[in-house]
């Protein structure tokens, strides 16, 4: 399976993947995490169940727009439609919470579990989305009514006016939504999992520091290894009742290239990993086999073949 850059475009050689060796055949899952808005930054979240052939609940629901007159809800489409932080880096520099997320079932972590205030039209069951950037808050929305996904459009319509991002739009911004699906840059049902070691191995490579949050994955186990989770490719794993089949690493693309923390562009990182580590991926997708209940803590084990 192969697909645009970010996406199934495995670009690990054989031979690194063959002499990969996994230090145990289990690992712990130790973070969960949804990206409701394609290119925003994320949810940590306890807990989830999982649906077979079915996308991470939650993740990349919405998106915004740049601009394009094809962007429309319920309509997938590949990622240079939309604000995504390959092209608009400013995104890192928000700050975003989901107070309300019509995905929670109770086991949230972060700020704004249990917001029962819903909005001001009384609506207790939306998607609701807090952005402020450098303390200052810019915008409370429900983004399942119309009404509020316009008010966020504006608003990334008033955030890319300046200069610096003016000509990455094609028109004005809007948001859009998928019921059925995700809007991740491969349109197959697969989540992202990946091993807290590769991050520090990216870091020792690039002479950045180590930062979950510049590669998005649902998914993070420990590990000892750097990549050492790519031995898991073609494999089947159980998380509890939970199947999952590995399928293939993730393919990076620039959006690496922002710092998470800073939100500035730094070098491209891409030839740099593919000179010291001989490939350009972090992290694996996988396709949900079997649903089930799954939590942080839980033991991620290899099945034998």
């Amino acid at each position: 399976m192969q697909a645009g850059r970010c996406g199934l475009l495995p670009t690990t050689s054989p031979c690194l993947k063959n002499s990969l060796a996994l230090a145990s055949p289990s690992f712990t899952l130790s973070q969960l995490w949804r990206y409701p808005v394609k290119g925003l930054g994320g949810q940590r979240i306890d807990g989830v169940t999982l649906d077979a052939g079915a996308h991470f609940p939650g993740d990349r629901t919405y998106a915004i727009g740049s601009g394009h007159e094809n962007v429309a809800d319920g309509t997938w489409l590949k990622k240079a439609y939309f604000l995504q932080l390959m092209s608009h880096e400013v995104l890192a520099d928000l700050d975003v919470s989901f107070p309300q997320n019509k995905h929670d079932d109770g086991d949230g972590d972060g700020a704004g579990d249990g917001d029962e205030t819903g909005d001001e039209t009384g609506d207790e069951n939306g998607d609701f989305i807090e952005l402020s950037r450098h303390g200052t808050s810019l915008l409370r929305a429900n983004m399942q009514s119309p009404e509020g996904r316009r008010d966020i459009a504006a608003l990334f319509d008033a955030l890319l006016a300046d200069d610096q991002h003016a000509g990455r739009l094609r028109g004005p911004c809007k948001m859009v939504t998928l019921d059925d699906g995700a809007f991740t840059d491969t349109k197959a049902p697969l989540i992202t999992l990946g091993g807290s070691a590769s991050f520090d191995g990216f870091a020792k490579a690039t002479g950045t520091t180590p930062d979950a949050r510049r590669f998005r994955l649902n998914m993070i186990f420990e590990t000892d290894t750097p990549f050492e989770e790519f031995a898991l490719i073609g494999k089947t794993v159980a998380i509890g009742d939970v199947r999952l089949e590995i399928i293939a690493p993730v393919g990076r693309c620039a959006a690496i290239d922002v710092d998470p923390q800073t939100a500035m562009r730094g070098p491209h990182y891409l030839p740099i990993m593919a000179q010291r580590l001989g490939h350009t991926d972090l992290g694996i997708f996988a396709s949900i086999v079997q649903g089930g209940r799954i939590a942080e803590g839980d033991q991620i084990t290899l099945l034998a073949d």
